[in-house]
This record gives C-alpha cells, structure tokens and sequence, in this order.
C-alpha cells in the first residue's frame, strides 16, 4: 500500500507538475456515457487494469484529486477507496482555485477523531467533547506572493479558538484506501489548552 501510494505521488505531482497541481482537486460531472452503462473505475490508469468500481452515467460531484501522466486518467475518489477513470468522459466543474479556498469542505483525522465541515463564512467543529461547533472565519488566505497551493485560516467560536492550515497535496486518512486531494492542520486552543491535529480534506462527502 506504501508503494501504491508513493507511486500515486509521483503519477500525480511528477512531470507535468505545475500544470496539474494547479488545477487539482476538482469536480467533475460524469458525461458522454450511455444512460445504460456505466463509466468504469479501474484499479490503475489504463484498460489494463482491473475494474474494481464504476459511476453512474450521470453522476455528479466526483473528486478528482490528479491525473497521469499524459493527463488521460484521474484519480478519483469514490466512499473507502480511490481508483483510476477516463478523463474523457469526465467534465470538470470547479472549483477556481484562484478565487480562492472553496467551501463547502470536508476535513477530518484519526487519533485523535475530529472534523471540520468549511462552509461560507465560517464552519462545523467536531471531537470527542463538542459536536458541530459553530466558528466564525475571521481570516481566510493564500501566502502573500505565492500561488493558492496552501491556506490559512483564523477561526474563532467564542469559546475557542483555531488556526487551520490547508494544503494541496495527496493525503492518506491511514484508515480508508482513499486518497485525499489536501493535508489539513488544526492548532486548537479551548478550556485552557492547547493542541494541534492533522488530517485530510476533499471537496465532496
């Protein structure tokens, strides 16, 4: 699985790297594909490979978290697990991620478990002691000078208080065989304490 993963790396940020980080992830809506098929998900990039999941001809939001080589198959991320589809039949959706970090966004981590649901405006905050905080956003932004590869945010309940760091990179939640398309990290301050976590983010459940 390590291999796999290491391979995944090179695949997606290796050679036509500027292009491709640039873009991804993303959603793409599932087109050109008969109302009675089904658009195959293999278990590498090519028609070699073993088809070990499909998407419905009209399947919407699908995250693609990167592509290969030749920009022909992409990594998308299906429930527990991630596989390889024809980008000809995938039609990208958004987000630009020139106007910046988008919402809604999905964010969690094991060991300790929590969760973060980024909506407009603000977010959802939840661990083994809260459930679905409230947090204002007080500050959103990419690194002054840099491109939007990374973000931070200042968030703030009125209780507690975080500052979160959201990066574009492929990330393993160590529990799933899914790949996620961004690193997330939590300093958390609340009831005298404070504390850091790590996790993963996609842009759909």
């Amino acid at each position: 699985m390590k291999r796999l993963f290491l391979t995944l790396i090179f695949l997606v940020f290796g050679g036509a790297a500027a292009a491709q980080v640039h873009d991804y992830p993303a959603l793409y809506n599932v087109t050109g594909v008969a109302a009675s098929d089904v658009l195959n998900v293999r278990s590498g990039p090519g028609t070699s490979h073993d088809i070990i999941g499909s998407l419905a001809p009209n399947a919407r939001g699908i995250e693609v978290i990167g592509v290969n080589q030749d920009q022909r198959w992409g990594r998308v991320s299906m429930g527990e697990f991630s596989g390889w589809a024809s980008m000809r039949f995938l039609t990208r959706t958004g987000p630009d991620w020139n106007a910046g970090l988008p919402a809604p966004l999905y964010c969690h981590g094991t060991e300790p478990f929590w969760s973060y649901e980024r909506l407009i405006g603000g977010g959802n905050w939840s661990d083994f002691d809260v459930q679905n905080q409230p947090h204002a956003e007080l500050f959103v932004d990419h690194p002054v000078g840099r491109g939007p590869y990374g973000f931070a945010l200042d968030l703030d309940s009125g209780t507690s208080n975080m500052t979160g760091f959201i990066r574009r990179g492929v990330c393993s939640d160590g529990m799933s065989d899914r790949d996620f398309g961004l690193t997330a990290q939590f300093v958390r301050r609340t009831g005298g304490q404070t504390y850091m976590v790590d996790g993963c983010c996609s842009l759909s459940r």
